[in-house]
C-alpha cells in the first residue's frame, strides 16, 4: 500500500501585529466587518452538503463545508478539491492591498499540492506574490544548489527583470517594490539565500513565498 497526497489548499492569514487569536464568543461577539480569521472559521464550520441524490451518489460533485469542495470529474473517475466561491471573494489567489486602515490584515489562498503534483507560482507584474527558490526541488538533492545560486547571483548583475504578463524572477520582484537598482537586487537574494539557509527549502514540503502586500 502506498499514500498520496491528491490535492492540498492551505489559507494563510496575516496582520500587521500578533495574530489575534480570537475565541467563538470573541468572533460572535464581534463588531462586522468582523476579523478575516473569524469570517474564514465560519466558513470551515458549516455543515457539509449531502452528497447523495435519489439514485444514490451524487456524482457532480459537493461542498466540504463552506470553504472547500469536491469536484467530481465523471470521466476520469477523480474528485478535485476546490476553493468555494465565499472563500475565494476573502482570500483569493491574488492578494489585494488591504483597505480601510489600520489594522491591516490580509488573507490568501495558495494551492499547494494538485492532483498529486507540486505548481509553482512565478511572481507577475503588479507584483502580488511568487514562489522563490521553486525550481529547488528535493530531486537535485538538498545540497546541491549551484545552479539556483548561480542564477541568483546573475540576478544581482541584472540578469532577469519583470515584465507585464510575464513571470518574474526574485530580484525582478523586488525591484518592482523598490526601484530597479543595485539595491534591490542584492537585497533579493541575499533575503533568498538566508531563507534557504534557514529553512532548507525544497520545492515540496518545505517552500516559501513572498507576498504583496
Amino acid at each position: 500500500y502506498s499514500l498520496e497526497l491528491d490535492d492540498l489548499i492551505t489559507i494563510h492569514l496575516m496582520t500587521d501585529g500578533e495574530a489575534p487569536d480570537l475565541t467563538d464568543d470573541e468572533c460572535a461577539a464581534a463588531d462586522d466587518p468582523k476579523p478575516v480569521d473569524c469570517r474564514v472559521r465560519a466558513l470551515l464550520a458549516q455543515a457539509p452538503e449531502d452528497n447523495s441524490n435519489s439514485n444514490g451518489l451524487d456524482t457532480d460533485g459537493y461542498k466540504l463545508n463552506g470553504a472547500f469542495k469536491f469536484v467530481v470529474a465523471r470521466g476520469d473517475g477523480i474528485a478535485v478539491l476546490e476553493p468555494t466561491s465565499d472563500l475565494l471573494a476573502m482570500c483569493p489567489f491574488n492578494p489585494t492591498r488591504p483597505s480601510g486602515g489600520l489594522p491591516l490584515e490580509s488573507c490568501i489562498t495558495r494551492r499547494d499540492v494538485r492532483s498529486r503534483e507540486y505548481p509553482t507560482r512565478s511572481g507577475a507584474a503588479g507584483p502580488t506574490a511568487m514562489e522563490i527558490l521553486a525550481k529547488k526541488t528535493p530531486w537535485t538533492g538538498t545540497d546541491d544548489v549551484s545552479t539556483e545560486y548561480g542564477q541568483l547571483d546573475g540576478q544581482v548583475a541584472g540578469a532577469c527583470a519583470c515584465a507585464t504578463e510575464a513571470s518574474c524572477c526574485e530580484a525582478g520582484f523586488m525591484q518592482m517594490i523598490l526601484g530597479a537598482n543595485d539595491y534591490a537586487r542584492g537585497l533579493a537574494v541575499d533575503f533568498v539565500k538566508a531563507i534557504d539557509e534557514h529553512y532548507t527549502l525544497n520545492g515540496r514540503y518545505t517552500r516559501a513565498y513572498w507576498i504583496n502586500p
